[in-house]
């Protein structure tokens, strides 16, 4: 869906922010193409820096001007409205990538693909991360929801988080500074992440690559990963497993336009036929009633929403 005009401030702002060294800026961008759902409309304008200091002035001049925003990294775990975002995206993927180990540390920017860092550190021989093989997405995601896997979630090997707050100012955060939970970090809902430190232990290389292709094909046993999909749509319920009650809710297979309830893995939804995200917003809402009515278990979304949608 393409939007036909573009509010005269938003068009104002984007000429600003063109105007910014080193930030690459676009009007009324697909953002679908840039989600691991392939689902999504527009942003109004789309800013995409390759500084710390192009990511503090976009954030200053976004702040000034009053319009919404939205941080997009790498795009999983989140589905954006079929009529887009009707403001800033700050993009945070590619254009902010890469990372430098010195001994057992690594200095990684938050656009950074997390497999391509495990597979860095695993053939280094530095261990820690390798359960999490798998994990779609980027580190500055990751780090805002405490990602993880079998046991471990990336706080554990965090050793400081930097970023800025969104009227531009720099924040940086020690480890124990951030309350880290069950898929959340708190003090990091408001920072733009643009980079982060974290330790590891010396392993030997053959020991961590066994380790992590077996967490591999156990990923590709047990989920699907040959439709596009945001990954687990609802966050674990205390004593149960989201998954396993959606399946005993006889919801596997379930289906809404082209969004799919996975017959692999009840705890994802599928993009198997062209969906939109309404059709997954209805599909999600449709399981979330069916499981309270059958188990009178509230389902607490892993997804996030992004833009407007009929609740």
């Amino acid at each position: 869906m393409r939007r036909t005009s573009i509010p005269p401030e938003l068009r104002e702002l984007a000429a600003h922010l063109s105007s910014i060294e080193q930030v690459e800026v676009e009007t009324d961008k697909p953002l679908g193409p840039c989600t691991s759902y392939r689902i999504g409309g527009p942003t109004a304008v789309w800013a995409a820096p390759r500084s710390e200091e192009g990511v503090r002035r976009v954030l200053e001049a976004v702040h000034a001007a009053g319009v919404p925003l939205f941080i997009l990294g790498r795009g999983s775990n989140l589905l954006v409205s079929d009529r887009g975002w009707q403001g800033v995206t700050l993009y945070m993927g590619e254009n902010f990538s890469g990372w430098a180990f010195h001994d057992e540390e690594a200095a990684v920017r938050a656009g950074t693909l997390w497999m391509d860092l495990i597979r860095d550190a695993v053939g280094r021989g530095m261990g820690g991360m390798e359960l999490m093989a798998g994990i779609p997405g980027g580190i500055g995601g990751a780090l805002r929801m405490n990602a993880g896997a079998f046991g471990r979630e990336i706080e554990a090997l965090t050793v400081e988080v930097a970023g800025c707050l969104p009227d531009g100012s720099r924040r940086i955060s020690r480890r124990h500074e951030v309350d880290f939970g069950y898929r959340c970090a708190p003090q990091l809902d408001r920072v733009v992440i643009t980079s982060a430190r974290f330790r590891f232990q010396p392993q030997d290389p053959h020991v961590l690559a066994t380790r992590m292709n077996e967490i591999l094909a156990l990923r590709a046993q047990k989920q699907p990963l040959n439709f596009p999909s945001c990954g687990s749509v609802f966050k674990r319920p205390p004593g149960y497993f989201a998954g396993a009650l959606i399946e005993a809710a006889g919801l596997k297979g379930e289906r809404v336009g082209g969004a799919e309830v996975s017959r692999r893995h009840a705890g994802f939804i599928l993009n198997v036929a062209g969906a939109t995200a309404t059709d997954v917003h209805r599909l999600i809402r449709r399981i979330e009633q069916c499981v309270f009515e059958r188990f009178g278990v509230r389902l607490e979304r892993e997804v996030r929403l992004v833009g407007d949608f009929e609740e």
